[in-house]
């Protein structure tokens, strides 16, 4: 009996070798081995030093941490927000340089491991170079699942040229050190300005903080920034949009802000009737004239017509609709509001992952939606 056992046990390991797929995958095909890039002649610089420009962390002179909210915040925060604000979405480092080759060089906060998001997204970088106005995807970093450090090369060009360089941070993963490395005999300069005046201040949900899409540049705020040259600042929090006071008066605090975003209905089903227009007045406490955008949450797979979810559903995006009419019947020209169940399309539910967060084509048309929007809103 324990003969045969072994037996048929010998037989499936050698017949099929399912364990082994994944490993065999990476050693047959050469666009997916981890092998690490040769580093002879580069020099690393700090991410945070002079000339590199870093976006997304408005603590960041203060606190020296890349994190989104201050370490020692006036308001109290709740310890998952507390905790979330460690999270990169949003950040970016720019520069321009001359060198042939760009490197970066990470210590990670964690090691990977969501279900239903790629390493690449939760915790890797990935690099745009500005050519014709355009800003165009090169690289995203590779490494293994279970990295709290990993360095590769993001940029290798056959000429020393200048050119504009943005490389995003990780959406769901926090970042203790950022080296960026360059040829040694290159030249590095500060970017050039954006091209649209001030910061676009975005707050909300998992979807906001990027869940769940296959890397940093993918994040439809991310999108948005390079598309229409804006600043971005990404308070995104997973689980925990909830509308809390702390977080309007914390953005309150946030410098040159062109325009307001608040689109955190999806983890707010039992605050935001309460929590809307309150955290709207704090807004405007500092920010009487700034723009503000309501934005409902987008369709989910589970909202088709005549579903148990849909009435709720529809009953939430009036509410903000409403709200916002309200406000403006009230005197305040400057409030908008954004109808999310139609940003998707009429195949909302293609664009998903699980059926709520969205895929890189969920994030796509989600940029796509509001970028009019945003653009007629700062012209005016």
């Amino acid at each position: 009996m324990k003969k045969s056992f072994l037996f048929l046990v010998l037989f499936c390991c050698l017949n099929f070798p399912v364990f082994s797929q994944v490993s065999s995958a990476l050693k047959l095909d050469k666009n997916m081995t981890l092998n690490k890039a040769a580093e002879n002649g580069i020099i690393w610089l700090d991410a945070k030093e002079k000339p590199f420009e870093i976006i997304g962390f408005e603590w960041l002179e203060k606190d020296k941490l890349y994190r989104r909210l201050p370490v020692h915040p006036k308001w109290e925060l709740r310890k998952a927000v507390d905790l979330l604000a460690n999270h990169t979405a949003g950040g970016q480092v720019r520069f321009s340089t001359n060198s042939k080759r760009i490197f970066v060089k990470v210590e990670l906060l964690e090691k990977s491991g969501m279900y239903h998001m790629p390493a690449t997204g939760q915790s890797g970088f990935d690099l745009y170079v500005r050519e014709y106005g355009t800003q165009r995807y090169i690289r995203t970093a590779r490494f293994s699942v279970d990295s709290l450090n990993y360095q590769y090369e993001l940029y290798n060009s056959e000429k020393k040229e200048f050119h504009d360089f943005t490389i995003n941070f990780p959406l769901y993963n926090g970042v203790k050190s950022l080296q960026i490395g360059v040829e040694q005999e290159s030249i590095i300069q500060a970017p050039p300005a954006f091209s649209l005046p001030g910061k676009v201040v975005i707050y909300g949900t998992s979807i906001t903080q990027g869940g769940c899409v296959s890397r940093p540049g993918m994040l439809y705020s991310n999108i948005i920034s390079r598309k229409l040259d804006v600043q971005f600042v990404n308070l995104g929090f997973s689980g925990n949009g909830k509308g809390d006071p702390a977080l309007a008066h914390l953005i309150n605090e946030i410098s040159d802000i062109s325009l307001i975003i608040l689109d955190y209905e999806a983890n707010a089903t039992k605050t935001l009737k309460t929590t809307l227009k309150p955290f709207i007045k704090i807004l405007r406490e500092e920010h009487p004239l700034t723009p503000i955008l309501v934005m409902s949450k987008i369709r989910y797979a589970r909202h088709f017509k005549n579903s148990p979810t849909y009435k709720q559903y529809i009953d939430f995006r009036e509410f903000q609709r409403n709200t916002v009419d309200t406000l403006k019947r009230a005197g305040d020209k400057n409030i908008y509001f954004l109808d999310g169940s139609k940003i998707l399309g009429d195949d909302y539910y293609e664009c998903m992952v699980d059926g709520v967060h969205p895929t890189d084509l969920g994030a796509e048309r989600i940029a796509n939606a509001l970028i009019p929007v945003i653009r007629k809103i700062i012209a005016n």
